[in-house]
């Protein structure tokens, strides 16, 4: 039977825990805090059901037992950053990260590295060979910091609709 695998994160200072859809208001209050987030990816404003769909989401193909979302805190009461995964996706031996967000109090502290190098020391614990993501081409600070992390350019994909832009996407890739 496949299991929910274990993700270590050693952050001094702060916690992780797994999320589940009861969480979702913790993602809103997240989501909230990072409006430049949604200005670049989708051309407009955090819209209020962002979290909820956050929580709901699913690639095609994908499943919600695969589905991966560790929330970061730094105080219990407030979260600090989320990274959603797909195990197994999208194929049996590619993991595959949907969404890393950190609050902007916490960016360039080395969080979202530490968080990321979890990630994919736990895929490669569960024998997966690589990990993927797609990055908004007009994303360039996330498509630097992908970079810096060891993740390689697979393709450029068609212009679609996010939100209100239409891009495309960048597929980056990291063997592990």
């Amino acid at each position: 039977m496949d299991h929910q695998p274990t993700i270590r994160i050693e952050l001094p200072g702060y916690t992780a825990q797994r999320l589940t859809p009861d969480d979702a208001g913790m993602g809103k209050q997240l989501s909230h805090q990072c409006p430049d987030y949604a200005e670049i990816v989708e051309g407009m404003p955090v819209s209020p059901a962002a979290a909820h769909e956050l929580f709901q989401a699913l690639p095609p193909g994908g499943s919600f037992s695969n589905k991966l979302m560790i929330g970061i805190f730094h105080r219990e009461d407030a979260i600090d950053g989320v990274l959603e995964g797909m195990r197994h996706y999208p194929e049996e031996s590619i993991w595959w990260i949907g969404l890393l967000l950190l609050a902007p109090n916490i960016r360039n502290r080395g969080v979202g590295r530490r968080l990321v190098e979890a990630f994919i020391i736990s895929a490669r614990d569960n024998r997966a060979k690589a990990v993927r993501l797609g990055v908004a081409e007009e994303n360039e600070r996330a498509y630097r910091f992908w970079s810096r992390n060891g993740f390689n350019l697979l393709r450029k994909t068609e212009p679609r609709l996010f939100g209100k832009k239409n891009q495309a996407a960048f597929v980056m890739e990291r063997k592990i």
